[in-house]
Parts: structure tokens; sequence; C-alpha cells
């Protein structure tokens, strides 16, 4: 089993997903990632742009972003995007354990994408917090809101 397939079925187990689910997904992901490339973050997604837009898994390696979608008539699942990591702008995350899940956002080829993440419980919500932080920094404030957000506490 190559390191794809071994990583791929770890994160699938992190994340909750149905076999059933992963198995469809699996002919488009594999074509758009290598085979010695490991995965580090696979979630089921929506976009929150439509009612009927079908659900999205979102894989995440330390090279690429690929996001597949399956559409919801008729079940067929066709690829999304497929992004290089480095190609990715203005990468931001906010994490929600009440909801839970994270709502991820980025522009790739001057086009803004948005999804959320699904997740299953608060820790796995902290969980893609901290895999997202490992791969892009985290968006920081400017010193003005900083020091803004400071006098509120003094």
């Amino acid at each position: 089993m190559d390191r794809f397939s071994r990583t791929l079925l770890a994160a699938a187990a992190e994340a909750g997903l149905a076999t059933i689910t992963l198995s469809r997904h699996v002919p488009s992901l594999r074509r758009s990632i290598r085979s010695d490339d490991e995965v580090v973050l696979l979630a089921h997604c929506l976009r929150p742009d439509g009612q009927l837009s079908g659900d999205h898994l979102m894989l995440l390696t330390r090279r690429r972003l690929v996001v597949t979608k399956q559409s919801r008539v008729l079940g067929r699942v066709r690829l999304d995007m497929d992004t290089a990591v480095g190609e990715l702008d203005d990468v931001r995350w906010s994490a929600d354990p009440a909801l839970p899940g994270v709502e991820f956002a980025f522009t790739a080829e001057d086009t803004r994408h948005r999804f959320w993440m699904d997740a299953r419980h608060g820790k796995q919500v902290w969980r893609l917090d901290a895999m997202l932080a490992k791969l892009f920094r985290r968006p920081t404030l400017p010193v003005a809101t900083l020091a803004s957000f400071a006098r509120g506490f003094i």
C-alpha cells in the first residue's frame, strides 16, 4: 500500500467518513495526488453559496488542495478544484467548536472560495485548526487593531 492510500484511510477514519462516500471520491482524488504524497487533512465540507451545490470532500496534502463534488441529483462525483498549496492566497479560517466546524477561505486563480468543514465534536474542530496552522500562516491582525483590542482589557 502506497503512502497516499495509508494516510488517506487514516484521515478518513479520523474524519468519520463513510466507506461508501470515500470509495465514490477516491478515483477523482487519486488522479490529482501522487502516490508518495501524504494526506494531511480530509474533510466533508459544504460551500455556503447554495443549498443545491452538492456535497464536497476536501483533501489537503503538503503540495495540493483537491476538492471533489458529488451532485445531489445524480450522485456523480467530479473534480471541483485542484490547486497547488503554494498558489493559494489570503488563506483564512475560523474555528467554531459550538457549531462544530471550521470555515475555510482562500483565493485561487483570482477567485475567492469558502468552505464549511463539518466536525463531529469540539476536539475535532481544534484538530482541524491545528492542521491548517501547520500548513498555512495564521492571519495576523494589524498592530492598530491589537492596540485597540488590548485597551479594552486595561
